[in-house]
């Protein structure tokens, strides 16, 4: 037996000590040369990789995959979908994704024959590997592909991290799984999207040293919270009562009904795998793509979409808690029985529009604030002093007892209404000065690189899982208020109890199919 190493097989030992133990000082020292070098023409040696399996090849990962691509310290080695390849995809429009996908490979001409929206694991695959032949000097590779993530974890012993870009209702379970097999791990909102499979995602990121990511931290760039605070801290508007946000959400199709009819299930589609740990039904296309989020079992709902991008910095500027009770009222959908116009009872999918109420304590014990979410064009009341004829479709509002703060809806140009403005006109605060966006000189954004140095040991980033706990338990107690009808329901952070209410109590988690548990 020959027992001295290759060079590969040394510098994927040093590689896997490097990632593993973060131990970022020691593995430099024995890094040799030549990677010097690499890292002054802007490449990064094989050993100092992270190999990233992308969870999730639908029109959202797609369209994010160019920073990825761009960054020299990852390189995706692997691709998993339920669905092969597909051009039945739903995105804001029709030839967008396809024309960002071609200028991203150099190929002006990709799929110019072919009509619908592309999706699936075979054309990430495809883009994934074209851009690598062309931009990386030397890349003679092809990735693998597989249906089933879990089938590229356990074959693929090189996979150092994931990006999980599934439905919602898969969110908590994959992460939770990656974790569980140390993988440092990158995804969409929101966390989960029932209660207990998000706070099951954030205890398992708390208790391990690997490097998280939600992607909704990318927000924190976007509009002026410094300013708010400011003006906040210095009494502009008194004492924050309240604060309002409201969008135009959803901009997907909402069925108020469950489909009756059955439609085959699509060539190259795992209706099953996608299913997860959902209960099975039949397959529908009004179940998939971007119209998941409008169903309870599936999606998050629209405070779920865009909530995280307005209201997470917002919780973190202001040190806020889990809410701690929510009340909603909603659109209703009219039906006919017998000729007769009769409501329809729905607790399966989202409605149309709704409002949310939820009464937020600060973290510090200093009291509370109540916080109110409106979608589907509801609006909170037109406050005095503004000048307007009816608010923006999209915006917030902050309320205090001597003034009101309003802006856009991702914080942007907030100014003070009333009299008292002129009085705070001295107060500046500023926008982010490194938006999390913003690129570093090699290409790689710095949310990404922040995340890359946790992988190597650096400590955990901002956009860590954990740090989003309040904002995604308050999201998924809003979501048990609506399927409850409405009702008012007290909740208790601490032991993550509804205590009002035992049948809401039961909403907090999902009958789970056997083999996706993830306790």
């Amino acid at each position: 037996m020959n027992n001295k190493m290759s060079k590969e097989e040394h510098l994927k030992m040093n590689r896997r000590t490097f990632l593993s133990t973060g131990m970022a000082i020691s593995a430099f020292s024995i890094i040799p040369n030549h990677v010097f070098a690499a890292h002054k023409k802007g490449m990064v040696a094989p050993s100092d990789k992270i190999c990233l399996l992308h969870i999730g090849c639908g029109t959202q990962g797609l369209s994010e995959l160019r920073s990825l691509l761009k960054a020299p310290a990852v390189e995706i080695i692997g691709v998993a979908d339920p669905n092969r390849e597909s051009y039945n995809y739903i995105h804001w429009s029709k030839y967008g994704l396809r024309d960002d996908l071609r200028e991203l490979m150099g190929e002006p001409t990709w799929k110019e024959n072919i009509k619908g929206i592309p999706g699936g694991r075979n054309i990430m695959k495809e883009v994934v590997e074209v851009y690598y032949r062309k931009n990386r000097p030397g890349y003679k590779g092809s990735i693998a592909s597989a249906e089933d993530y879990r089938e590229l974890l356990a074959t693929m012993k090189d996979i150092d991290a994931v990006k999980i870009m599934s439905p919602d209702h898969l969110h908590a379970y994959q992460a939770v799984d990656c974790l569980k097999k140390g993988k440092h791990v990158i995804m969409h909102k929101p966390l989960g999207n029932k209660m207990k499979e998000a706070m099951k995602v954030v205890d398992t990121a708390k208790a391990s040293t690997l490097s998280t990511h939600m992607m909704a931290y990318n927000a924190f760039g976007d509009g002026n919270m410094d300013q708010i605070k400011k003006w906040i801290d210095a009494g502009a508007i008194g004492e924050l009562k309240e604060i309002h946000n409201w969008t135009n959400r959803p901009v997907w199709p909402q069925y108020p009904v469950i489909p009756s009819d059955k439609p085959a299930i699509p060539d190259g589609f795992n209706w099953d795998l996608w299913l997860g740990p959902a209960e099975m039904r039949d397959y529908h296309p009004q179940y998939t793509n971007a119209t998941f989020r409008g169903w309870y079992e599936f999606g998050a709902g629209a405070i779920a979409d865009m909530g995280y991008y307005s209201l997470w910095p917002v919780f973190d500027a202001l040190q806020l808690d889990s809410a701690t009770s929510v009340s909603t009222r909603f659109s209703r959908v009219i039906g006919l029985e017998d000729n007769v116009p009769t409501p329809i009872v729905n607790d399966y999918s989202y409605p149309m529009a709704a409002a949310y109420r939820f009464e937020v304590p600060y973290k510090n014990g200093s009291g509370k604030i109540t916080l109110q979410w409106y979608d589907g064009g509801m609006k909170p009341q037109i406050p005095l002093d503004y000048k307007e004829d009816d608010l923006p479709i999209e915006g917030m509002m902050f309320v205090g007892d001597k003034g009101t703060i309003i802006s856009g809806f991702l914080r942007k140009d907030p100014v003070i209404l009333g009299e008292n403005a002129s009085h705070y006109s001295n107060i500046k605060g500023y926008p982010m000065a490194e938006h999390p966006r913003s690129a570093l000189a090699d290409g790689t954004e710095r949310w990404l690189q922040k995340w890359i140095d946790g992988c190597r040991g650096k400590g955990k980033g901002p956009g860590s899982f954990e740090y989003a706990k309040e904002v995604n338990e308050t999201f998924n107690l809003g979501a048990v208020s609506l399927m409850s009808g409405g009702q008012k329901l007290e909740y208790d952070p601490q032991t993550r109890v509804i205590t009002n209410n035992e049948e809401a109590n039961k909403l907090l988690s999902r009958k789970t199919r056997k083999g996706w548990e993830i306790d």
